[in-house]
């Protein structure tokens, strides 16, 4: 599953019962609709295909029927995940932006040149709509400090309604969280690389690495990735083609082996099996699969990035985002010390556990939803969430007030005119 799909299912499980007097209202495609069951009953599912219509239909829909909705059914807030919200809303509105390219240093200076001056046009106007959406939200949520740190450069977003809000993780499908390193005299190490394929996710670094780890006669490394440039929806990168062209090289090819995209058992099962779990990606909004991989109880090698560093702590070993080499010796180094890979898993179980919670993430968006006093959003909204550790995660009481609160959820190409949309692969 894409991230906007993980996030919404994960979302809905965690909504409270009816006898909480909470009521949600929840625009989303047909198809991501019928994977939804067992839900409660005060979760009213309502989809809808506006998401894949044309620009100017998705635009009427979102800034006048949507608008209608909210007034007809006197809705109390409007939780917009899809980074681009309803101007001058009627109600109180909560902006998810989860979109890492529009405000990625890295991916502005390394890949966005390169795109056709039409791409480049329509990504900077999605850019000042997205900007203009959060002027126009009442909160701002962002899942890293990391991503609201590159945001605040394009956006006056005052700590007053910027919330830092952490997404959470699912144990794994057996329950059983612990992880069995290889023996430390292990010859053969299994490298593991979840996400979808794009240019930022950066396979090349990691694909010019492999050579370099296995010169070493005594000791072979293996790369088992979901990143796969042969995937159709990659056809449309920068990138794809000399990654493809890159992975049949002789001295490559023998240590690559491309699959998916997968789903959640397949994947649950490529967790299960890895020795090592690497993340090259250069710029995410949160990172779904380096907390998955923590959450198997896997060792982490990750670019050195900030959003990267938020997430994993001291839970991996990090490598310059751009540097085979560097990579390379991180990857040696984990493998080659058996204390060390398992000093790695235990901290990142650790972390899985504590910090990286669906429940609290749900409780926090109802806790803020019903903070209708500036100071008491306040205490959710300090830019050192990230810095008091777990304890920012920890929900505050406030008043239990009943909130009908409707999740608009479109999901489809980014919108070219203001509305939402959500783009799988993200974050």
């Amino acid at each position: 599953m894409g991230g906007a799909v993980t996030y919404l299912t994960n979302v809905l499980r965690c909504l409270p019962p009816p006898d909480s007097g909470h009521e949600f209202h929840v625009f989303l495609p047909p198809e991501t609709a019928e994977k939804q069951v067992g839900l409660a009953g005060n979760i009213h599912l309502l989809p809808t295909k506006i998401g894949h219509a044309k620009w100017w239909k998705r635009l009427w829909w979102e800034q006048v029927t949507l608008r209608r909705y909210l007034r007809k059914l006197r809705m109390d807030a409007l939780f917009s995940t899809a980074n681009f919200g309803m101007f001058h809303c009627p109600v109180r509105q909560f902006l998810l932006v989860r979109i890492p390219l529009y405000f990625s240093t890295i991916y502005l200076e390394t890949f966005l040149p390169l795109h056709p001056l039409a791409f480049r046009a329509s990504f900077r106007l999605r850019r000042w709509l997205c900007c203009r959406s959060i002027r126009w939200a009442d909160v701002v949520m962002t899942p890293t400090q990391a991503m609201l740190e590159e945001l605040r450069a394009y956006v006056d977003c005052p700590p007053a309604k910027a919330v830092v809000n952490h997404y959470g993780v699912a144990e794994p499908a057996d329950g059983d969280m612990v992880h069995t390193p290889p023996k430390g005299d292990s010859s053969s190490f299994r490298l593991l690389y979840i996400s979808l394929y794009a240019e930022h996710k950066n396979l090349t670094t990691l694909l010019k690495a492999l050579p370099l780890i296995n010169r070493d006669a005594t000791q072979t490394f293996v790369l088992m990735t979901t990143v796969n440039p042969n995937w159709e929806a990659a056809s449309c990168t920068l990138t794809h083609k000399d990654d493809i062209d890159l992975a049949r090289r002789q001295d490559i090819a023998p240590w690559v082996k491309f699959v998916g995209p997968l789903g959640k058992k397949e994947i649950e099962e490529q967790y299960r099996n890895a020795d090592i779990f690497v993340f090259p990606s250069l710029t995410e909004s949160f990172g779904h699969p380096m907390v998955e991989a923590m959450a198997h109880g896997l060792p982490v090698v990750a670019a050195d990035t900030p959003v990267n560093r938020e997430m994993c702590g001291d839970a991996a070993i990090y490598f310059s985002p751009l540097e085979p080499a560097d990579l390379a010796q991180a990857i040696h180094r984990v493998a080659t010390d058996s204390p060390l890979r398992r000093r790695l898993g235990l901290e990142g179980q650790r972390r899985a556990r504590t910090v990286f919670r669906w429940d609290t993430h749900v409780r926090r968006i109802l806790e803020i939803a019903r903070a209708e006093q500036p100071e008491v959003l306040q205490e959710f909204s300090q830019d050192s969430l990230t810095q008091r550790g777990e304890e920012c995660l920890i929900p505050h009481t406030i008043t239990n007030k009943p909130v009908k609160l409707p999740h608009h959820w479109t999901e489809g190409r980014a919108p070219s005119v203001p509305g939402r949309s959500i783009r799988n692969g993200h974050g």
